[in-house]
């Protein structure tokens, strides 16, 4: 049977006025809309019916949506936990269970949009292969939703790719895809321009003729790729001269040199480098007529921190190829989920991999809780809108002070949503104002 056309959506929820605001919202996305006030209404729907996300109240008169996290969990839906009462105990409990968010009641449109907006678009991803994600590509942001589009339109095409990006984004990964997308019968032949001594590199891409010692030929990568696809990384560390003929033979598609040398070759050239456009190319690395040819059609994978939504996906998705290999059942907590995305990842998914290669093996329990704990970090967590990242030695007074200024900030100033969300009352919000020496803010 066919999945319906848009993303579905439970809400679990016995506030009437709650559910018909957040449903309003969902179908301008849009999503299919299912409602229960229950728990026992709740565990029915899923037994019956996949959702990919659900809503889920703490506070539900048979009980708590809290108890419906792990059904959701084995039926692959998303959750989202809301509550108008917050307590330590609650936050606690759904920080240790993967979440895609804690929201607080009354819940910001924005926020919620953004949730909504990021499953549905999950959705719409390309149905991932036996070995996880698209042709290795895992993740849920628009970044990867655009790059995906960009290797489905060029894959077919004989064009040649030039691909840009940071050390550890996974270059060669996309390159493959390019080639898995392309319908070329050959084979896939990768070359580090970086990792061959300069004065070997003009044999080993192009091949090597008879010589009169009595020297053997080889086929060079060129040949090795016929039919195929040629992948050349680190291309500004190609010298000069042997760029030169690496111009020649993409433009006339035979190999350099006369007679039995100058045959045809019949291989897509893909390059890449760590260099991007307009961002400091040193100069003499690369010919610009080269740069022009093999960026036919360019593209920019964007850095891991710049797409934090693809941070949990990966993250699973090393875990469970630990878990799968050494037969275990180990598992993130919702706090480790949340420290992983808001780290900057200078390294980007080469170092998120090896990071939970570390915290795996450092995870004594089956929940990994920190798994930063092994990684010296040299500058504070990214903030966002709802997090607050605070340096080892802080004074109380200090996180007090910026835990109020972050919460007034988060709720638009206002200091009744802020008290609420806090635990405390608005006298105690501005008492405390008053305390930290703010006028602007207590009047």
């Amino acid at each position: 049977m066919e999945s319906p056309a848009n993303p579905s959506l439970l809400i679990v929820d016995d506030d009437i006025s709650f559910v018909r605001a957040a449903a309003e919202l969902a179908r301008s996305i849009p999503y299919d809309i299912t409602v229960a006030s229950t728990v026992r209404q709740a565990e029915l729907w899923l037994r019956r019916e996949s959702f990919d996300l659900a809503l889920l109240d703490i506070a539900l008169p048979d009980g708590s949506g809290l108890d419906l996290i792990q059904t959701c969990r084995r039926r692959g839906t998303e959750v989202i936990v809301v509550t108008g009462n917050p307590t330590v105990e609650s936050a606690v409990l759904a920080c240790r269970t993967s979440l895609l968010d804690y929201l607080i009641k009354p819940i910001e449109p924005a926020r919620y949009r953004e949730l909504l907006q990021r499953t549905a678009l999950r959705r719409r991803l390309p149905a991932p292969t036996a070995t996880g994600g698209w042709h290795g590509l895992v993740g849920y942001s628009a970044a990867l939703s655009r790059l995906i589009t960009q290797i489905q339109r060029v894959g077919p095409t004989d064009a040649s790719v030039l691909i840009q990006g940071e050390s550890g984004v996974g270059k060669e990964l996309v390159a493959r895809a390019i080639h898995a997308e392309s319908g070329r019968t050959g084979p896939f032949i990768a070359l580090n321009c970086a990792a061959v001594a300069p004065e070997l590199l003009a044999g080993e891409l192009f091949g090597q003729a008879p010589g009169e010692d009595g020297a053997a030929s080889h086929a060079g990568y060129f040949e090795q790729a016929h039919g195929g696809t040629l992948f050349l990384d680190e291309i500004t560390e190609l010298p000069m001269e042997l760029q030169v003929n690496l111009l020649r033979t993409l433009e006339s598609r035979s190999l350099p040199g006369g007679g039995e040398r100058g045959v045809p070759v019949d291989a897509r050239v893909i390059a890449a480098t760590t260099y991007q456009s307009g961002r400091g190319m040193p100069e003499g690395r690369l010919r610009e007529d080269l740069f022009y040819r093999l960026g036919e059609f360019p593209i920019t994978i964007a850095p891991l921190r710049e797409r934090p939504d693809d941070i949990g996906a990966l993250a699973d998705l090393f875990l469970a190829r630990l878990n799968e290999r050494y037969d275990t059942r180990k598992s993130f907590t919702g706090v480790a989920l949340e420290q992983l995305r808001r780290f900057s990842w200078p390294g980007n998914v080469r170092e998120l991999r090896n990071v939970i290669g570390r915290a795996y093996i450092m995870a004594g329990a089956d929940a990994i809780a920190d798994p930063l704990g092994q990684v010296r970090v040299t500058e504070p967590l990214q903030e966002t809108p709802s997090t607050l990242t605070v340096a080892v030695g802080t004074t109380f007074e200090e996180v007090e002070r910026r835990m109020l200024m972050k919460t007034l900030e988060f709720f638009g100033n206002d200091k009744t949503k802020a008290a609420r969300a806090l635990g405390v009352s608005v006298k105690t919000i501005y008492n405390h104002l008053a305390k930290h020496h703010n006028p602007a803010e207590t009047g």
